[in-house]
């Protein structure tokens, strides 16, 4: 029998500086037997450039160009060119350990999973050596521990996805934050099983400058729709797991607060709406077993009084200086 063919997508975008590590980790896999697929998002920089080089040398990279149009359009893009019989998602600056394919392949081949995942390390951390745990998730558990959100997230980089998943499914272009989670959440309905291994075999790119001076915008805030429309699901087809949803989505938009807050974002109705969110949802978020004392406080708090958000943040770099 002929081995399954991987199609690894790859959006990309100003990623010139970066792609040659993540191709190289790609292209070097111990299991060979792959499609890559790249869409260039319009990139200012040499990225397309380093695309046709790497094409030129290996027949099985497609490379593909469009004018500027953001991740959720670049990785719709992406979804026409599969020719696999499974999908995996790699950021263009981030990269793989050799023998994640094979081994995220054999897990779904033998335990008869359209969705396996895997664990991250940041950066240039070296993975664990220790044997890796693996669960095996019927359909209800994993919609379960999708909602509650903790090990199982909704980020593409950790998921081979069997192609009979991606029918009809098409990233939210109205969506920059959580659009991954969106897309997830339309796979799971259609699974029989997921396996999960804390196996770490993507690393994932951090740069730590650029996260203390990130930014917040109107982008970041389409989280909240995300989680609206999960919720709204979740109501219709799981509602035995409403309260978890309700749960995560007050949680997400009290994290969207923080990051607004610390910014000092200035759109009054769009904080209203996602205080309305948290305040709502409170009896939910502190039904959370694992959330600690200090969100607890801050749940309550910035549902109230968004102002609290950057009392908290300046007190908070005073003690850490």
């Amino acid at each position: 029998m002929d081995k399954p063919i991987v199609s690894i997508l790859i959006p990309a975008y100003n990623a010139a500086a970066f792609l040659p590590k993540c191709l190289d980790s790609v292209l070097n896999q111990t299991y060979q037997d792959l499609q890559v697929v790249i869409v260039d998002d319009g990139s200012k920089d040499k990225t397309l450039e380093v695309c046709h080089k790497y094409a030129e040398k290996d027949s099985r990279i497609e490379v593909y160009h469009q004018e500027n149009q953001g991740v959720a359009a670049t990785r719709n893009h992406l979804l026409e060119k599969v020719k696999g019989d499974y999908v995996l998602f790699v950021d263009a600056d981030d990269w793989i350990e050799l023998d994640m394919v094979e081994y995220l392949v054999s897990l779904a081949t033998e335990l008869d999973a359209e969705m396996v995942m895997c664990d991250r390390v940041i950066n240039d951390a070296k993975p664990s050596e220790t044997e890796p745990m693996i669960k095996i998730l019927p359909q209800e558990e994993a919609i379960r521990d999708f909602l509650l959100h903790d090990y199982f997230v909704g980020s593409l980089w950790n998921k081979l996805l069997s192609r009979s998943l991606l029918h009809n499914e098409q990233f939210h272009r109205g969506i920059s934050y959580g659009e991954d989670a969106l897309f997830i959440w339309g796979a799971l309905q259609k699974v029989n099983n997921v396996v999960a291994s804390d196996k770490q075999l993507y690393h994932y790119y951090m740069n730590e400058d650029s996260i203390s001076h990130q930014s917040f915008g109107d982008k970041k805030l389409t989280g909240h729709l995300t989680w609206s429309i999960i919720t709204e699901d979740v109501a219709k087809r799981w509602p035995q797991f409403l309260d978890i949803a309700k749960s995560s989505f007050g949680l997400q938009d009290m994290y969207l607060l923080r990051a607004a807050s610390q910014s000092g974002y200035k759109k009054n109705d769009e904080i209203k709406k996602i205080q309305k969110t948290v305040k709502t949802y409170l009896p939910q978020i502190l039904s959370r077993k694992k959330l600690g004392i200090k969100d607890r406080i801050y749940a309550r708090l910035i549902c109230r009084w968004y102002g609290f958000g950057r009392l908290y943040y300046k007190f908070y770099l005073l003690k850490n200086q």
